[in-house]
């Protein structure tokens, strides 16, 4: 996308009062004197598209100030930009005005326009941002923006410019020990395991020592009684019998454990079928169907007179509005009553000219009168309609009145049998639940399941057999008393048994030292291959990130002491750090790194760049550029244009 900026027009925006340019796409210099409102222009038209300043704030005075740095009353903003997207010209506006409600200031509104069309400030933002968002804008219309990011988001994102960096070659060995691991975490791995065989390491030593010095002290012309170990090895072999036999008996208890679980099942089922069987009323079922019929005919009979109430309710609403509809016509035959009795009486012979006062002529006579009887007439066919609605209106009444008395009998004699259902009811319900109460009860021998679950109950109880602890009493008295004298036997072998040991383990700790020197050894190959891996591959990213740039070069990594290398991201000019350049050289880097970032967001936007009088070196931008210039001698803004320079390849 490429956006040109056409023109800028600024009313009443902090200190411009006005200002207007019109670039036409080409590269412009803004001169002027300091605090004539070169950086206002650059903020006017971010206001214009965010909302926002050059630093970023949503809340900066924008209005102009009086002497007491109040804003001055009465003024309209706006700002105004003809902008040209790929070759489409579109017109942005957008204008803050005072909101005043009696007499007293309210606040303002802001109010926006895209191409003359009126625009909610939620449709303009949404349209600004489906153009272009705001982060973007700031990194390609900021020259410190990406310098000012935290060094690693400027390093994810030189990262995604660089694209896939190809592994260094030479490596195979490293690579297929990473088993899908990143470097670092395979040197996390080894770290890691590093510090652990160092810590074992560092821990045989003293334990041999200790074990050595037990040694030391040991009588070595003391013979072990090889009576005593002979006999101690029978002991074992008894107590391991004895063991055998325990063991059986006690797994032969937890079979005994399962039969008694089951017994408790088969009780409690048996007491489960004989409430089933308490509970069955298959013997009254027809007591209780019949009190069920009795109650679904009571509740029958009611909702016949709710319904017939219903009847009646509709009934009388109609009855209501046919006496209405004969009380209107009634009055509407008195009316033309009354009209037939002024025409009938009427006499035409004396009537007079309302003008001269005289006695009208015969042919008028005549035709008042034809008039009158046409009247007449008509006034007698409408009292005859009004009779024959009359009588209907009657006729409707009638038939309500009947069908509303058929009704209110029909439902009298509802309520007489429904209050007839309910006393029978009363008296039914008694003699039926007395029926059902004296119902037999269950004779638990009769039934099939139950007799079933007994017998399988009865079986169980005579497998279940003797208890365990009673057989397992004799053989715990026996392992008791072998177990004392086996004790005895080991203390007086114990220090011979000991020193046996120690021997062994001695031997057992030397083995184990040596073994880990040798993997200690392995490790420490591994992590020196991962350095030179990791160095080879900084090379390469550095110079994959570099080789975007004209100018600017990225410390991608740091050497530390030790001789490995942390992440970094810091930008540099002929070896000058960042933070260390003059600001012309801080204006070079920053274009050159829009430049970069242009191209890979596939983007050009106008560039403003302040306080370019900084900067001798030439300016060479592929964005649109507007450079704020600071000039002695230009006490108001003054504009230039100038053709686009183009950028170095």
């Amino acid at each position: 996308m490429n956006i040109k900026l056409n023109s800028l027009k600024i009313y009443n925006f902090k200190g411009i009062q006005k200002f207007e340019f019109r670039p036409d796409g080409e590269n412009a210099v803004v001169r002027g004197v300091n605090g004539a409102g070169k950086t206002s222009i650059y903020d006017a038209f971010l206001y214009l598209l965010f909302g926002k300043d050059s630093t970023g704030r949503k809340d900066f005075e924008i209005r102009p100030l009086d002497k007491s740095n109040q804003p001055i009353p009465k003024l309209t903003l706006e700002v105004e930009a003809e902008i040209v997207v790929d070759g489409v010209a579109h017109v942005l506006r957008k204008q803050q005005q005072e909101n005043v409600v009696k007499g007293e200031l309210r606040g303002y509104n802001t109010l926006c326009w895209i191409d003359d069309v009126p625009k909610k400030v939620s449709e303009y933002a949404e349209y600004i941002s489906d153009l272009v968002s705001d982060d973007t804008f700031k990194a390609l219309t900021n020259l410190h923006h990406f310098n000012g990011l935290h060094w690693k988001e400027r390093r994810a994102i030189l990262m995604e410019i660089a694209g896939q960096i190809q592994r260094p070659s030479g490596f195979d060995e490293l690579l297929a020990n990473l088993k899908g691991r990143t470097v670092d975490d395979y040197k996390h791995v080894l770290v890691g395991q590093k510090k652990l065989l160092e810590k074992e390491r560092n821990d045989i030593p003293p334990r041999i020592d200790e074990l050595q010095r037990g040694l030391e002290g040991y009588a070595g012309d003391e013979t072990p009684d090889l009576f005593n170990q002979d006999k101690r090895t029978a002991l074992q072999a008894e107590i391991k019998k004895l063991d055998d036999a325990r063991l059986t008996i006690v797994t032969s208890e937890t079979e005994r454990q399962e039969r008694i679980d089951n017994l408790n099942t088969l009780k409690v089922q048996l007491t489960s079928r004989e409430c089933e069987l308490r509970n069955d009323v298959s013997a009254v079922r027809k007591y209780y169907d019949e009190k069920q019929t009795i109650q679904q005919r009571i509740a029958d009979k009611r909702q016949q007179a709710e319904n017939v109430k219903g009847q009646i309710s509709l009934a009388e609403r109609s009855l209501k509005n046919d006496q209405d509809e004969l009380q209107g016509c009634i009055k509407q035959r008195q009316r033309l009553a009354e009209q037939y009795k002024a025409l009938s009486s009427a006499d035409f012979s004396a009537e007079t000219c309302s003008a001269c006062g005289q006695v009208l002529p015969a042919d008028k006579i005549d035709s008042m009168k034809k008039k009158a009887a046409l009247e007449l007439q008509a006034v007698n066919k409408q009292g005859a309609e009004v009779k024959q609605d009359i009588d209907n209106c009657n006729a409707s009444i009638q038939k309500e009145q009947g069908r509303i008395a058929e009704l209110q009998e029909r439902l009298a004699k509802l309520e007489i049998e429904l209050q007839e259902g309910l006393a029978y009811q009363a008296t039914k319900f008694v003699e039926l639940d007395k029926l059902i109460a004296c119902r037999p009860g269950p004779v638990f021998s009769e039934d099939e399941k139950w007799q079933s679950i007994k017998c399988e109950i009865d079986r169980v109880q005579e497998s279940i057999g003797e208890s365990a602890s009673v057989q397992l009493h004799t053989i715990e008295a026996d392992r008791t008393a072998k177990q004392a004298e086996l004790n005895e036997l080991n203390r007086i072998l114990a220090q011979a048994d000991r020193v046996k040991q120690d021997a062994a383990r001695i031997k057992e700790l030397e083995l184990r030292e040596t073994e880990i020197a040798q993997q200690i050894a392995d490790i420490d190959k591994h992590l020196a291959d991962i350095e030179a891996y990791k160095t080879r591959e900084s090379e390469m990213l550095e110079e994959a990130v570099n080789g975007r740039f004209k100018y600017v070069r990225f410390k991608m990594f740091n050497t530390l002491l030790n001789g490995g290398q942390e992440d970094a991201c810091e930008a540099t000019l002929n070896g000058v750090p960042y933070s260390d350049m003059s600001y012309g050289q801080k204006i070079l880097v920053g274009i050159d790194i829009v430049n970069v970032l242009s191209a890979h967001y596939g983007m050009s936007i106008p560039l403003f760049i302040d306080n370019s009088e900084s900067m001798t070196l030439p300016i060479e931008s592929t964005s649109q550029t507007v450079r704020l210039m600071a000039d002695p001698k230009s006490k108001k803004l003054k504009v230039e244009t100038v053709k686009q320079e183009a950028a170095a390849a």
